[in-house]
């Protein structure tokens, strides 16, 4: 048995059929697109770094990829900018294009994105000029194969930019937060895609969420939750303990859980195929910070799967 709970988040009813991008045709996130593998979940440090980004334009920086659809399209990717990369011409990428700074930073267009600033640039989104003096790492999200191509772009949807975000000026609101799992978390909303409903926020809990012994249910939702620990750890009684790096791609209809955390934690959160919608089983389980890790990954991640080692603070 199960319920189901939203939060304000919910904005509408997912719309089962793709929705195409008004100037470029591409496709916008729904039941139809191309799938992914659930990931839950893997280190992003365990995972080795790659020359380029997978789609021409950017061999000058490294990625390392995170996931990807099963045709090679979509995917969520970490990208490194080294020391004094600069771009003084104009160019534009073919795919829509939605990222958060991990660490240092980078100015687009008189923009400095410094430690979780935030932007989403919709394809065909032209870029004058960009530069990184002392290099960046950015959580980078492709709604298609990128193809970066100088020159001018003929054209964006204007509905889907979100030119610049800096979080660190944002008050927490936990209003935003679904009333099953709203005991001190809180929610800094990026973006909700105008067509979709689909989101992208940050997530964070204060220590001592959900102590040993609780009983608490596991849960799911219609739709992909997409999930990445920035600082913190998340603990899940039947996958273990994700830290700082931590990534996962919960498949929709997949139950996961108890979830709880010691440390607290920061998350950044996206979903893929509607707006955000949580189910929550009627059965409760005994929570235990000391859960094993139990992976649940592809076979290419498989081989990179590590226990997350929480380092001592003294």
């Amino acid at each position: 048995m199960s319920t189901i709970s939203s939060g304000r988040l919910v904005l509408e009813s997912r719309d089962a059929s793709p929705i195409v991008d008004p100037i470029w045709g591409l496709k916008q996130y729904g039941r139809a697109t191309m799938a992914r593998p659930h990931i839950m979940f893997v280190m992003a440090q365990d995972l080795p770094w790659q020359k380029g980004i997978y789609g021409p334009g950017r061999e000058d920086v490294e990625m390392k990829m995170l996931s990807i659809d099963e045709k090679g399209t979509d995917a969520t990717t970490i990208i490194r900018f080294p020391a004094g990369w600069e771009r003084t011409a104009p160019e534009y990428c073919t795919a829509h294009e939605e990222f958060m700074v991990l660490d240092g930073a980078i100015t687009i267009d008189g923009h400095t994105y410094d430690t979780h600033c935030y932007g989403f640039f919709p394809a065909g989104y032209t870029r004058e000029k960009a530069s990184s003096p002392k290099g960046a790492v950015l959580l980078t999200m492709f709604y298609d194969k990128p193809m970066v191509i100088n020159g001018k772009g003929k054209g964006f949807d204007e509905k889907l930019l979100v030119k610049f975000i800096d979080p660190k000026l944002l008050d927490w609101d936990p209003g935003l937060v679904d009333p099953q799992l709203a005991k001190g978390v809180a929610i800094k909303h990026f973006r909700t895609d105008p067509y979709t409903g689909e989101t992208s926020f940050l997530y964070c809990s204060p220590p001592h969420r959900v102590p040993p012994g609780m009983s608490k249910p596991k849960w799911t939702h219609p739709m992909v939750e997409e999930l990445y620990v920035i600082e913190g750890d998340y603990v899940w009684g039947d996958c273990g303990r994700m830290g700082p790096g931590g990534y996962a791609w919960w498949r929709e209809d997949v139950y996961h859980g108890p979830s709880g955390t010691d440390s607290g934690y920061h998350l950044f959160v996206r979903t893929i195929g509607g707006p955000l919608v949580n189910t929550f089983d009627t059965e409760k389980l005994p929570f235990t910070w000391d859960a094993p890790y139990n992976p649940q990954l592809p076979p290419e991640l498989m081989k990179f799967a590590k226990p997350y080692v929480k380092p001592k603070n003294y």
